[in-house]
């Protein structure tokens, strides 16, 4: 009789420490899957403007914080975390899942100059990988640039005019 209960306590101590470590692990799991906002290892995102006269701003996304805008010569000022989710999701989306298109058509430009660069790095284990986009006037949705005349995608344009709403 001993043995018997003896197993059968084992045995429900065993289910019982199986089934909380289990629990454990999707919990961590979970809790994992709601810090990482960005996809393919990417730990966090540089967005940069860059002008001949206004210095360079830009706003840098991170996993698990709020972003952060940096001006010249000002000291940094923290996003709201809905501008940051906002901004994370679009940023994630174009540039590191690469589900909309950013560039729909471009042509030869006739050598314009003075606009801003536009410079997305992103960063996976201390590793940056930038592009540059040119920007311009706009007329018609084409974005008239340095070197050519670009027209933008929709999501592409939304997430530069967000950008541009919280370093101007």
């Amino acid at each position: 009789m001993k043995l018997t209960s003896q197993l059968l306590l084992s045995s429900t101590l065993g289910l019982l420490l199986t089934s909380c470590n289990v629990s454990n692990q999707a919990s961590g799991r979970a809790a994992d899957e709601e810090t990482t906002k960005f996809g393919d290892g990417v730990d966090s995102i540089k967005v940069e403007v860059s002008t001949k006269v206004g210095g360079t701003r830009s706003i840098i996304l991170k996993d698990n914080a709020d972003a952060v805008a940096r001006f010249e010569n000002k000291p940094d000022s923290t996003l709201s975390s809905s501008a940051t989710e906002e901004l994370i999701g679009l940023a994630d989306s174009l540039f590191v899942e690469k589900n909309c298109e950013i560039i729909l058509s471009q042509e030869d430009a006739e050598g314009r100059t003075g606009y801003p660069i536009f410079t997305v790095s992103l960063y996976k284990d201390g590793q940056g990988e930038t592009v540059r986009y040119d920007m311009g006037t706009q007329e018609g949705n084409i974005t008239h640039c340095t070197t050519c005349d670009i027209h933008y995608s929709p999501e592409f344009r939304h997430f530069l005019s967000k950008v541009f709403e919280i370093l101007n």
